[in-house]
């Protein structure tokens, strides 16, 4: 078929044109290399933290109301999430280090592995390990801030518990007050205390001479002991809620931001890459110039429409026969 074209007719299309691809080729490669030589470098700094937060039952702080307080804190992988997320909005902890300086902040959490991983790019080695430093640092402090907000919010909680358990205690042993001076002084025969023993009530109950002045005795007494510890621990809650500094002390205690990796000085910059920039404009303009190449052979090589006589009329075709030869 006469539009088909072997792949001789490429090789010698591409050897005529070859100059011109050649010169688009270099010209393009040469610019590419020049604007990526005079383009300012960008460095980069990472580090790897974690947080963690233990000892929440608040057995290991040494302090009497620990347990009610440091019961219920947020946990590590919950505080990794919500910092990443404060350098993705540019939260107010990240913005106080931040600021308007010409830096790019990024953050990757992995909850697998609880690892948060904080990257800075910038135009200055140093500024970008310093900057990198500064954020571990503001990390540190919305950990600790976070647990210590939890902390006061559970000391509230364990306040409000206990006061509503004193008033129940303090109910109780008014009404068993009120229940001991109605209790009428009569000694129990020997038959009614072993009648007492034989359906399990306590001995000591079941052979008083009065059982239940002695069961309603013990019972005041158990109150009145759970009354003086809870008035020893709402002391020890209400101490604590006086004392805001004592409480952040407490919740640094429990919570940490281990430095896994820290942020470095990168030696070599990250952007540009010029050998990769040339490389990638040198193929891509070849590509673009062979293609022009066959595309000027197409429009040079198209064939002139030629010219088609119209038909002669009737009355011509009768004139030219009768036009004697």
């Amino acid at each position: 078929m006469e539009d088909e074209i072997s792949l001789r007719d490429l090789y010698l299309i591409l050897k005529r044109q070859s100059r011109w691809i050649l010169t688009i080729t270099v010209l393009v490669t040469v610019a590419a290399f020049a604007v990526s030589s005079l383009l300012p470098p960008t460095y980069e700094s990472e580090a790897v933290a974690q947080a963690l937060v233990f000892s929440q039952d608040g057995t290991e702080l040494e302090f009497p109301a620990a347990a009610y307080v440091f019961r219920t804190l947020p946990a590590g992988a919950a505080l990794g999430v919500g910092f990443s997320k404060q350098i993705e909005t540019e939260g107010p902890y990240v913005a106080r280090v931040v600021g308007d300086a010409p830096v790019k902040v990024k953050a990757r959490f992995d909850d697998k592995k609880n690892l948060l991983t904080i990257i800075v790019r910038g135009r200055d080695a140093r500024e970008a390990q310093q900057f990198a430093r500064d954020l571990i640092s503001a990390f540190d402090d919305y950990v600790k801030d976070r647990v210590f907000q939890s902390a006061g919010a559970n000391l509230a909680g364990a306040l409000a518990q206990s006061r509503l358990k004193l008033r129940s205690v303090r109910s109780q042993i008014g009404e068993l007050e009120s229940s001991l001076e109605r209790v009428p002084h009569v000694t129990a025969s020997e038959v009614a205390q072993a009648a007492l023993e034989a359906v399990e009530i306590p001995p000591n109950v079941a052979r008083a001479s009065n059982p239940a002045l002695a069961y309603l005795g013990i019972e005041l007494a158990k109150q009145q002991a759970q009354l003086a510890s809870l008035n020893a621990e709402i002391a020890s809650l209400e101490a604590l809620a006086a004392d805001p500094a004592q409480l952040r002390r407490l919740s640094e205690q429990v919570a940490q931001v281990n430095v896994l990796s820290p942020p470095a000085v990168p030696e070599r910059p990250v952007s540009p890459r010029v050998l990769l920039n040339t490389a990638l404009a040198a193929m891509l303009a070849l590509m673009f110039a062979v293609f022009l190449a066959f595309l000027r052979e197409a429009i040079a090589t198209e064939p002139a429409v030629s010219a088609v006589p119209a038909p002669a009329s009737r009355a011509e075709r009768d004139g030219a026969a009768a036009t004697p030869k």
